[in-house]
């Protein structure tokens, strides 16, 4: 029976983050979600209590996975090529792009993330980002936290860009090329981020 009711929640998790992603909170439904979950909706309000409850666990799990993956990429080294780290981060948010574009959306859609979003992950986030680049790269954690802010911000917006747009935006041939232009504009932004002058 427990088995039943983690597969239920993942699976709404999983058709609701490309929902919330696509069309954002309030014009999401849980209808919707049921629908296309392929369950009645008072499931959701079982499961979460309701589409707000749904909505914050989606987040926690796109920040989960996120986590996931950029502990495997980094997994045994001590990534001081920058150019490295940017493609191993840009691969990352590449691969759970829906979770990226859902939490872009949070913002597009309140103007801000939500207290939820904010305490739980997103300052925490930018806290560990700023320890480990401080640390990594020896600059002053204020700078240290600008770069990871700076970076963070510019990696999503090219994550979340399609690729024939971001072939258009950057005048390449090819989606490859223009991945590669990204990964070369986050590693020579975070190079000069990185060495900015101290204050």
């Amino acid at each position: 029976m427990q088995a039943d009711a983690q597969l239920t929640r993942a699976r709404l998790i999983e058709t609701a983050v490309p929902m919330f992603a696509q069309s954002g909170y309030h014009a999401t439904t849980t209808r919707a979600i049921a629908g296309a979950a392929q369950i009645t909706g008072a499931l959701i309000n079982h499961y979460f209590g309701g589409k707000r409850g749904l909505y914050e666990a989606c987040v926690d799990e796109v920040y989960r996975r996120l986590g996931v993956r950029a502990k495997e990429a980094m997994a045994g080294e001590i990534l001081a090529n920058v150019e490295m780290l940017m493609e191993r981060l840009y691969g990352v948010a590449r691969a759970e792009r829906d979770g990226v574009r859902l939490l872009v959306r949070e913002v597009l859609d309140r103007g801000r993330l939500s207290p939820h979003t904010e305490r739980k992950h997103f300052i925490p986030e930018i806290e560990r980002a700023t320890q480990m680049t401080a640390g990594l790269i020896g600059i002053p954690a204020a700078q240290a936290r600008t770069a990871a802010v700076t970076i963070g911000y510019l990696l999503s917006r090219f994550v979340i860009q399609d690729d024939r747009s971001l072939v258009a935006a950057f005048g390449t041939r090819s989606v490859k090329e223009a991945h590669a232009r990204a990964i070369q504009t986050l590693a020579i932004t975070a190079r000069a981020l990185f060495a900015a002058r101290k204050e």
